[in-house]
């Protein structure tokens, strides 16, 4: 079967509404009338009316299953923990057996076009993902759209990665010095929303979105204005020793949460990394710029709670 068009998306299933991205997905497609919303769960304790969509229970061990929960539906939109990044080769072969025209994966991070970002261990699943995605567009099976945003910028600071406006600390990564793209997670979010809303301009496209180019020592120097009577402590982190670190611990069999965290830190802070991006897709999903005023408001927030 040769998918035809794709121009109006009405029926979209979301998997992974329950993460910090997920959630304000859901939130997003639900606010636009044109959806049709359902969410794919594989704890049947979440089709229990807690959502305010139409809930349906999937098995990966069962591809039926998932093939019948996609059946009538236009896109997937996947939001799924970087943990579940392998499983969307099942969602993506389901979604094509159902007849399923867009299909947007867990990306939401570094830019997956430059080589050096593609080369990165932790992305290597992400790109095998992407690869797939392009062999069904190539066959006329679906369409995709790759979402890169780089940093999130207000996770960045409430895990304190980039900046931790309450324990008054920094690491700034090679120095801090190197503007990159950020953005807020709500605001990536609706860009999910108005690229199914421009499903055909969207249609096997990279998308490259931002609020912000900034770097950590103007983060740095915001947040020493905002709270001047705080007594902040930067420490200056290099990324290419993180990544070596990172990739011993992994020869010593050693995986964690701070392994992952090097590698998306060189790929979104690092230079040769594609990670400023420019506005050129701003205009298209509806993203306005932040101002230095909207960076001391979020600074604040984070502080406070």
């Amino acid at each position: 079967m040769e998918l035809t068009s794709d121009k109006t998306i009405r029926n979209v299933a979301l998997v992974g509404a329950g993460g910090n991205l997920g959630s304000e997905i859901l939130k997003a497609l639900h606010a636009v009338d044109q959806f049709n919303l359902t969410v794919l769960v594989r704890e049947p304790s979440f089709a229990d009316g807690r959502l305010p969509v139409s809930v349906k229970v999937i098995d990966y061990d069962n591809p039926g299953s998932i093939v019948k929960a996609l059946e009538g539906q236009d896109a997937v939109v996947s939001a799924v923990s970087r943990d579940a990044i392998p499983l969307q080769a099942c969602l993506i072969e389901a979604a094509v057996t159902a007849g399923v025209k867009r299909f947007i994966p867990s990306e939401f991070g570094a830019n997956l076009q430059n080589p050096q970002t593609r080369r990165l261990v932790n992305n290597k699943e992400k790109v095998r993902v992407e690869e797939l995605l392009e062999h069904y567009a190539r066959l006329g099976r679906m369409t995709y759209t790759f979402i890169y945003n780089n940093v999130f910028l207000d996770w960045g600071m409430r895990s304190g990665l980039i900046l931790d406006p309450k324990g008054a600390t920094v690491n700034l990564f090679d120095g801090g010095t190197r503007q990159v793209s950020m953005s807020r997670i709500p605001t990536v979010a609706k860009a999910v929303a108005n690229v199914l809303l421009h499903a055909e301009e969207t249609a096997n496209r990279s998308m490259y979105i931002h609020e912000a180019t900034v770097s950590q020592l103007e983060l740095y120097s915001i947040a020493r204005e905002t709270f001047p009577k705080k007594e902040w402590k930067a420490t200056i982190v290099d990324t290419e020793e993180l990544q070596e670190k990172a990739l011993a611990q992994m020869r010593s069999g050693i995986p964690n949460m701070s392994v992952f965290h090097a590698f998306a830190v060189r790929g979104g802070f690092a230079e040769g990394f594609g990670n400023q991006f420019g506005d050129q897709d701003n205009t298209l999903l509806g993203i306005q710029p932040m101002s230095a005023a909207d960076i001391q408001h979020l600074i604040r927030d984070v502080a406070v709670y």
